[in-house]
């Protein structure tokens, strides 16, 4: 199609009556470009764990899980030294390149949405409403939401479907469609030249100017055409003059800008485990600055981002010129040296190796989104990137315990659950039978979609903490729980071969019911038979930030009581030293026995391989210490802390048992009859421990 011609005029010396109508406007905006980066990230992550391989869990100085390999691929610095497929660890360590950088382009348009005090939303594709079902994906749909509807694209970009899938060809002219700069460039098919010459005369005006023509408040956005037309909209906006009857000039940025918002920041925040920030020469939030100064920092910052996904930045409409940024430059990369340090790697002996994450990030970061889909093209033109449902193909590559075994296998070593069993527990999951041997098709479709609903959970377990994230500075970042979702998805992958279903709804949860955590573990079961389902449905999550209810964590993680916000060592500071005598004091929440949000930990269910790491390595804290033990009494489930009792742990112990361990001593506090703690059901021998 042709683009249509902007008056740029229309800009300047704008009625100052229309300013309520262009705010409105501005807030629709930004909100839609928080949407749109939020939305290709289930996309990206989807594909990115459909690559199938095995990873190492590993940490400083420890060696707990040495010889294992979990199911799934991590970012590699050497691609194939696991035996995995090198081009799979290639394409692995691209697509995590993208889908960090969409990480950033996300807090960007919220840092940008919160300083024009529009609060962020990130539910509104995936509401409660729909029990945080995501129903832009699927067969049947057509469009990258406020961007391109592929029923408007020429032949074959109109046979493409916005659709949650494995890394393919067909998948990879999506994700080169998102990425797609608006104009004719070398090498790159544009998204003006995809779409059909009529497009807009038949259902919207692509690549609209400045101010939007004919709308209003309340009225749906045109589609934008590309990302870098969108955050072209919103500069223009930005650039909007009011001229009042004085003659005063105002734009419409001075107009929204307040300097005091929340503003938030994962990749240039500084700690003793980040200790650089990622980007050295990009300020990542605005804040503190006056207008003009600020307003130039929205604008890298925009930049920043189309400069990374299509490989060139907006333009400015200041007179007298255009300032045009040409290619990712060196300012919009994260520093190879920072990222090292921010991001060490270690061996399963717990010995420092090259840093997976700052090769698959700095090594990718010269290039742009477009070209790095550009190059997986070439990959998979090759025919040398294995999928999972290829590795699966005919259900007759089942798992075997080889696959699980790494450089080293003990299969007594530190008691983990054997390669065996787990391997065996994946089998189990994908293809139950019947008592008579027969295949049970029934349990088999009530699996996946368990695994689903897992899945669909954990992502909620985000979303719905962003929402609060960034209104309030307590709230803490959910951040182990995006490797956490990812395990998720990737694990509905290793043992189906099928693609999560993220359509599949969460089990909505009942009003005053007390949930649980993990196999066993229901207080309100009056049985002396143990309930062995493995944690509620309802609840499936994966990081303390979206445990909103009693009774329900359970990870590796050590959360301090009176403390709420970050997991790991940040939240985890100096315990009294249990040695030679020294009395414990219980100053640690138990998993599963957690008093409220945010104070339960991570992981649902609970890994049958989780372990308390070696915390004087990791979290600076003592590798023995106590924890309160909580009691929760009548219909509402008042929390009681159950006096005088500590429930010691160490590092090294099952997060499981210490679990049980607490469950037990409730019962016990209750004088009812204990159980006898069951065996690993498979969905915990299978699913990873929690990183």
């Amino acid at each position: 199609m042709k683009k249509p011609a902007h008056d740029k005029s229309a800009l300047f010396d704008r009625d100052p009556s229309h300013f309520e109508t262009d705010k409105a406007a501005v807030e629709a905006i930004v909100q839609a470009a928080v949407n749109v980066e939020l939305f290709t990230i289930p996309l990206y992550m989807t594909s990115l764990y459909s690559l199938q391989g095995v990873h190492q869990i590993n940490s400083k100085g420890s060696d707990m899980y040495k010889g294992r390999v979990w199911p799934g691929l991590a970012p590699s610095f050497k691609p194939g030294s696991l035996g995995n497929v090198p081009e799979n660890e290639k394409a692995f360590n691209t697509i995590f390149s993208v889908f960090i950088e969409e990480m950033l382009h996300l807090q960007i348009a919220s840092n940008l949405a919160n300083i024009l005090k529009v609060k962020p939303t990130f539910t509104q594709m995936s509401t409660k409403a729909d029990h945080y079902a995501w129903s832009c994906y699927g067969d049947d749909k057509t469009e990258i939401p406020y961007i391109l509807d592929f029923r408007d694209c020429k032949p074959p970009y109109d046979k493409i479907k916005v659709k949650l899938d494995k890394l393919s060809l067909e998948q990879n002219e999506l994700f080169l469609a998102i990425e797609a700069p608006e104009n004719d460039e070398p090498g790159k098919t544009s998204a003006i030249e995809r779409i059909k010459d009529n497009a807009s005369e038949r259902i919207h005006p692509y690549f609209p100017s400045v101010p939007l023509k004919n709308w209003k408040k309340g009225d749906k956005l045109p589609m934008f055409g590309s990302i870098g037309a969108m955050y072209q909209c919103l500069w223009d906006y930005f650039d909007m003059e009011y001229k009042a009857k004085d003659g005063t000039v105002t734009t419409l940025w001075e107009k929204m800008y307040c300097s005091a918002t929340l503003q938030r920041d994962l990749f240039n925040v500084t700690s003793k485990s980040h200790p650089y920030r990622e980007y050295q020469g990009l300020e990542t939030k605005v804040e503190g600055w006056l207008p003009p100064a600020a307003k130039e920092m929205a604008f890298k910052l925009i930049c920043a981002i189309t400069d990374q996904g299509e490989g060139k930045g907006i333009s400015k409409n200041i007179r007298p010129s255009p300032n045009i940024l040409k290619a990712v430059a060196p300012v919009n990369q994260a520093s190879d040296i920072a990222l090292k340090k921010d991001y060490p790697s270690y061996n399963d002996e717990g010995k420092e190796v090259p840093s997976a994450k700052a090769h698959a990030r700095f090594g990718n970061g010269a290039e742009d989104h477009y070209e790095r889909f550009l190059a997986i093209k070439t990959d998979l033109e090759s025919n040398k990137i294995v999928t999972w449902d290829e590795w699966r193909a005919g259900e007759t590559n089942k798992w075997k315990a080889k696959d699980l075994e790494g450089h080293g296998y003990d299969p007594k070593y530190n008691n983990l659950p054997t390669a065996e069993k787990i391997a065996a527990a994946l089998n189990r999951l994908a293809n139950p039978t019947k008592a008579d041997g027969t295949p049970d098709k029934e349990k088999q479709k009530a699996n996946y979609k368990q695994f689903c609903q897992i899945a669909t959970g954990a992502i909620a377990g985000i979303t719905t903490v962003l929402d609060d994230y960034w209104k309030d500075a307590a709230v803490g970042f959910p951040f182990p729980s995006m490797g956490g979702s990812g395990d998720r998805l990737m694990m509905c992958w290793a043992v189906f071969g099928k693609v999560p279903d993220l359509s599949v709804g969460i089990q909505p949860r009942l009003k005053d019911k007390l949930y649980h955590a993990c196999q066993g573990m229901d207080l309100t079961n009056d049985l002396t038979t143990v309930d062995n389902i493995c944690g509620s449905p309802e609840v499936y999550h994966n990081c303390k930030g979206s445990n909103s209810c009693k009774a329900e964590g359970g990870c590796g993680f050590v959360q301090q009581v009176g403390q709420s916000q970050s997991c790991g060592g940040s939240s985890s500071v100096a315990i009294l030293q249990a040695r030679d005598g020294v009395e414990l004091t219980a100053a640690y929440s138990a998993p599963a026995d957690n008093i409220c949000k945010s104070f339960g930990g991570c992981a649902v269910p609970i890994s049958a391989s989780q372990i308390y790491p070696d915390f004087e390595n990791t979290q600076k804290m003592a590798n023995v210490g106590a924890m309160e033990l909580n009691d929760f009494v009548g219909k509402d489930h008042k929390t009681v802390k159950i006096p005088n009792a500590k429930l010691e742990f160490k590092s090294g112990d099952y997060v499981y048992d210490v679990a049980w361990k607490a469950y037990t001593e409730v019962l016990k506090h209750r004088k009812k009859t204990v159980p006898a703690m069951p065996e690993p059901s498979d969905i915990r021998l299978a699913f990873p421990p929690s990183t």
